[in-house]
């Protein structure tokens, strides 16, 4: 991901960008009033998924909206007005669910669940899919936010290698990366991003301090 929010475990050990991902629709407002039709509606947006992954929990808020379709793989799965919430069953099997929400006026959305469920992972989720405050929504499927990567199976890269990542961001440490080296799919590059850098080597940089023994 080339969007850094912090270092290490606490927000993020890694930062993977998409290669050819999937987006939501994000057409900028126009403010003469003439491509209001272009504008987004909707005020909040999530697809979550079951924990066995069998049915998705489709929520919206579309402020003047008379009708919403919640369409995936292409056909329309279920319908509702400016406010719904709908649960979708019997989908093909995927690495990830996508859905479309189409209002009856304006720009939809392309959304998916956050979190990429992972065998060996910790906390991998996709850094799209919120609503900035000028009415735009960040595009999913292009970066993405994780913990650890060591313990990936190769199943999980595989699944990482169907999903688009080309690029995997370490934040982390040259401790923390020694110890625990990510495993990233084939063909993917690897990019040391130290956002804390070695602070034993500048003076001027605040120490980290250690926890107390046991």
């Amino acid at each position: 991901m080339t969007r850094v929010k912090a270092s290490s475990y606490a927000l993020a050990a890694a930062l993977l960008v998409g290669l050819s991902a999937p987006v939501a629709a994000a057409h900028p407002a126009s403010h003469d009033g003439h491509t209001a039709h272009h504008r987004i509606p909707f005020t909040a947006a999530t697809v979550t998924a079951s924990e066995d992954g069998s049915s998705f929990t489709v929520e919206w808020k579309a402020p003047g909206v008379r009708h919403v379709a919640v369409r995936a793989g292409g056909r329309t799965v279920a319908s509702g007005g400016s406010t719904g919430k709908v649960t979708v069953r019997g989908l093909p099997a995927a690495d990830r669910q996508w859905f479309d929400l189409v209002p009856d006026r304006g720009q939809g959305l392309h959304l998916a669940d956050r979190e990429i469920r992972l065998d060996g992972g910790v906390n991998f989720r996709d850094a799209g899919g919120y609503r900035t405050t000028d009415g735009h929504w960040v595009r999913m499927g292009e970066i993405y936010r994780t913990a650890s990567l060591d313990k990936l199976s190769d199943r999980d890269l595989a699944k990482l290698k169907r999903l688009g990542i080309s690029v995997d961001y370490d934040l982390r440490t040259q401790q923390e990366r020694t110890s625990a080296p990510d495993r990233v799919p084939a063909g993917s590059r690897y990019v040391v991003a130290d956002v804390l850098g070695d602070l034993g080597a500048c003076p001027a940089c605040p120490r980290r301090r250690r926890p107390p023994p046991s």
